[in-house]
């Protein structure tokens, strides 16, 4: 008897678990709803498998769902297939709108997409026939894509065949790893040198490893960076300055008097160092007095003495020696000599005052 009341309540409980399940996916497949829909259609040119109970999308939103699909003879080809749409609320349409028949996924099925339009334009006019499009498969648009560019697939093909049959033969470097073992020891030796060479980096060897291990050295090398980019920060500042006519650089590019200025001074100084030039082959083939002096020892050993005779002079007036030496270096013959200068001038100038010019010429010069 209990065993018979369990049976009984667990047959109720899986009755009643479909009947909510069908109920449950009868009303989300059919878009079953008490509230009263709004209907849209629209014209497309081909169906491309669209079917009744097919999903609609508003800006990517499931919206709406597909009642009917319908063939018109009569009409243009490019609208013969009327799409009724059921919506809850109807899509707001503006200008640029856009309707496209498109594939629900990779694995089929089809859907209905709508691009409401562009924000602040102008509403669609309500009894506006609504014109939209289709978009061919993925497996058609490939197969599309392979018949158009059929010979490329087919020379890319050969091209591969031909890479891996010289594979196979052991032409290039791809076939000669595959093929002989001696390259494919020499690349295990590089790539076991690479593996030393960054085992020792980061153990701190070498220059690498230093910068990567050593802080001291990174910031040297990150300060000597840092220089070098103020020098550059100079370096463009100074062209700078010269673009603009700034300094003496800017103003040998811009002012065209510095830039003659600069012109003669170079061209003085070309005359210059060709006139030193031909003076010193000169000197050198003994013409002029410098040329004499280093190729007659005669005239070198008079100058010399004339030299040391001139030092000898300068150096008795320094030391006081003879009539001028004293007049230098005492002071009371400076004295002396100033105050009969001065007496001389006195009387000199009391004549003139006193006699006429012719007077005192002759006076002055029958003294004498």
């Amino acid at each position: 008897m209990e065993s018979s009341s369990r049976r009984d309540f667990l047959l109720g409980l899986v009755f009643f678990g479909a009947l909510a399940l069908l109920l449950y996916y009868t009303i989300v497949l059919t878009g079953f709803s008490l509230q009263e829909k709004t209907q849209l259609t629209a014209w497309f040119p081909d169906a491309r498998g669209l079917k009744e109970g097919d999903v609609v999308h508003v800006a990517g939103r499931p919206t709406g769902t597909v009642r009917e699909v319908a063939l018109d003879y009569d009409r243009p080809p490019d609208r013969r297939i009327s799409v009724e749409m059921e919506f809850e609320e109807a899509p707001r349409l503006r200008q640029g709108y856009s309707l496209r028949i498109a594939e629900f996924s990779a694995l089929g099925g089809r859907v209905v997409e709508i691009e409401p339009g562009v924000p602040g334009t102008a509403p669609i006019a309500p009894g506006a026939e609504l014109i939209g499009v289709t978009s061919p498969p993925a497996l058609e648009m490939l197969r599309e894509l392979v018949e158009e560019n059929r010979e490329d697939l087919r020379a890319a093909i050969g091209n591969l065949r031909k890479v891996t049959d010289d594979i196979t033969s052991g032409k290039g470097i791809l076939g000669a790893l595959v093929n002989d073992e001696g390259m494919r020891g020499d690349l295990e030796r590089a790539l076991a040198d690479v593996r030393g060479l960054i085992d020792d980096v980061r153990a701190g060897k070498g220059a690498l490893g230093a910068l990567i291990s050593d802080e001291a050295t990174r910031d040297r090398l990150i300060a000597l960076i840092e220089d070098t980019g103020a020098a550059m920060t100079d370096v463009r500042e100074i062209a700078r300055m010269a673009k603009e006519g700034e300094g003496l650089i800017g103003a040998l590019l811009k002012d065209p008097q510095m830039k003659d200025d600069a012109a003669r001074l170079l061209e003085n100084l070309e005359i210059t160092s060709e006139r030193l030039r031909v003076f010193t082959d000169d000197a050198a083939a003994g013409k002029g007095l410098i040329g004499a002096l280093l190729k007659d020892d005669e005239l070198a050993a008079n100058a010399s003495s004339f030299l040391e005779n001139l030092a000898e002079v300068s150096r008795r007036l320094k030391d006081g020696e003879g009539s001028l030496g004293r007049l230098l270096a005492q002071e009371e013959a400076y004295e002396e000599l100033l105050k009969a200068l001065k007496t001389l001038n006195a009387q000199l100038e009391d004549a003139r005052e006193a006699q006429p010019v012719s007077t005192f010429a002759g006076m002055l010069f029958g003294s004498f």
